[in-house]
């Protein structure tokens, strides 16, 4: 009989190649049955190559991996599914207009009377979708458009999708690999996902767990394997380990992860963004803040509070936005990007690769996109000008790419967030405004990104940051203002910003209206 503590998955001396780049050098590691098994490491460590690869998505050029003894195919998913092995990708793949059980049932939907026209079986595809949900989330309406549920709930239907065996016990689901599942999730739907995660562990399965959130991996996970510049480095048992060696694990060096830089606001300092009972309809109510030259202004709050409302307000991009904002004492007209850029505001969105970047144009083009005018002679491109400009922020920045005329399809997702950063700290920058700044980011690189955060600030720059990592949101910002429910409901100073009275703040509902 099987021990719980005998290898299960193994991988043996796994290398992959992409072109001259090495994602996987002889990796090997193993993993057990029934537990749930972090990977860990920086942005292009290798982690969902490894993923991918045990999923039959990619081809490992050498090495070999096992399933219960059983070898796989590589580079086989069909011979990676009938072994039990499924993956939930970090971007949904999903049809928003479908409902939810025609997106559990789509890859195989059950056959109708066709004598009678009905190409599908309607009632078998719902009682099967619900059979998958069971378990789950018994209280999502398989006939609702996939489209009207929240994120978290999105991600279980996928979850489900993974446990399908198309009628085929053989097929059952023995691993399933999550990558980065939480990355869009509230914290009480990250939660419940981890709920789920923890319980499909415990009926057997083993859980694949990538992800770049710490308090994640250490209150869901069994043991973590981590790997750095696609080498594997070491397997921990996560009770046996600290935050402090598992971060010097994934970047080879010690990163304190605990403690706040203590910054000084001059008490001369001006504000430099003034916003006045700025509003939209059913997405915003009156807000009104001021942020200082030199100050970090962090925004707290729930997903769907309405904080990235309030960035895409104030930065120009909510048509039906209205209110007043000033820069530097300037008056800017609500609901215009191309004036907010001129007055000094910079945009970092949540969403860098349907909000942010450009990825059709090179690394140069997506950092020098607002500056052009600027180094331009007679309205004609100044190419030295540019190319100088571009190594100095790649440079300064620490941007990891072969040229300046790289894709940013073709960097890491750190490296696709320093190009974003970098393209207003070039501008004549006034005002930042940062929304999720470090999501899906490994742990160095995110301490990369605060330095460069904070060396804004102390240049003079006034910053408005929104966060969902608490540690983030407390070590960064200088004071913080909470929203629940598109309004403004508290602010946070000193020995006062917690996480607890955040969280208090971000609870407040509406007040209700009294009848006569």
């Amino acid at each position: 009989m099987a021990s719980p503590n005998d290898p299960f998955l193994v991988v043996d001396s796994v290398t992959k190649r992409f072109g001259p780049t090495v994602a996987l050098s002889d990796v090997s590691l193993s993993m057990r049955q029934g537990e749930v098994h972090a990977l860990m490491g920086e942005n292009g460590a290798g982690k969902s190559t490894l993923g991918k690869a045990i999923a039959g998505l990619h081809k490992p050029d050498t090495g070999s991996i096992t399933l219960a003894g059983r070898p796989l195919i590589l580079g086989s998913v069909k011979d990676a599914y009938d072994a039990g092995i499924r993956i939930v990708h970090q971007e949904l793949a999903q049809c928003p207009n479908l409902t939810v059980a025609e997106n559990l049932c789509l890859h195989d939907m059950p056959a109708g009377l066709k004598r009678l026209g009905w190409n599908i079986d309607y009632r078998a595809m719902n009682d099967r979708a619900a059979r998958l949900l069971i378990d789950l989330a018994p209280e999502i309406d398989v006939q609702a458009p996939l489209g009207s549920l929240a994120p978290g709930r999105r991600q279980i239907v996928q979850i489900a999708s993974s446990l399908d065996n198309g009628g085929d016990e053989r097929k059952n689901p023995r691993v399933i690999i999550f990558d980065e599942p939480t990355s869009s999730l509230s914290v009480a739907e990250a939660d419940r996902l981890m709920a789920i995660v923890r319980r499909l562990a415990g009926q057997g399965l083993l859980a694949i767990y990538v992800s770049h959130r710490m308090n994640e991996i250490f209150s869901c996970c069994d043991r973590v394997s981590v790997l750095r510049d696609g080498k594997f480095v070491a397997t921990n048992v996560i009770k046996e380990i600290n935050e402090n060696t598992l971060v010097s694990q994934m970047i080879g060096r010690t990163i304190d992860t605990s403690t706040k830089v203590q910054r000084t606001i001059p008490a001369s300092a001006l504000p430099v963004l003034e916003v006045n009972a700025i509003a939209s309809p059913g997405r915003l109510e009156k807000a009104s803040l001021a942020v200082r030259a030199g100050e970090i202004l962090g925004i707290g709050g729930l997903v769907g509070a309405g904080r990235s409302e309030l960035l895409d307000a104030i930065f120009g991009l909510d048509p039906h936005a209205t209110g007043e904002v000033r820069v530097a004492g300037r008056p800017m007209r609500v609901g215009n990007p191309r004036t907010s850029i001129a007055l000094g505001l910079g945009y970092v969105p949540e969403d860098r690769r349907l909000q942010g970047l450009y990825f059709q144009m090179g690394i140069d083009e997506n950092i020098l996109m607002p500056t052009m005018p600027l180094l331009a002679r007679l309205g004609i491109r100044n190419p030295l000008g540019e190319h100088r400009l571009t190594k100095e922020q790649m440079l300064r920045l620490q941007v990891k790419a072969a040229t300046t005329r790289s894709l940013p399809g073709e960097l890491s997702g750190g490296n696709q967030q320093k190009v974003l950063i970098a393209r207003w700290l070039t501008a004549r920058t006034k005002v930042l405004l940062l929304d999720e700044p470090t999501r899906g980011i490994d742990v160095g690189t995110k301490h990369e990104i605060y330095k460069l955060v904070r060396q804004a600030a102390d240049a003079g720059l006034a910053v408005l940051l929104v966060s969902s990592e608490m540690p983030e949101l407390l070590n960064l910002s200088d004071r913080i203002l909470v929203m629940a429910e598109g309004r403004l409901t508290g602010e946070l100073r000193g020995a006062d910003m917690t996480q607890e009275n955040i969280l208090r703040l971000a609870a407040l509902a509406k007040p209700t209206t009294q009848s006569a």
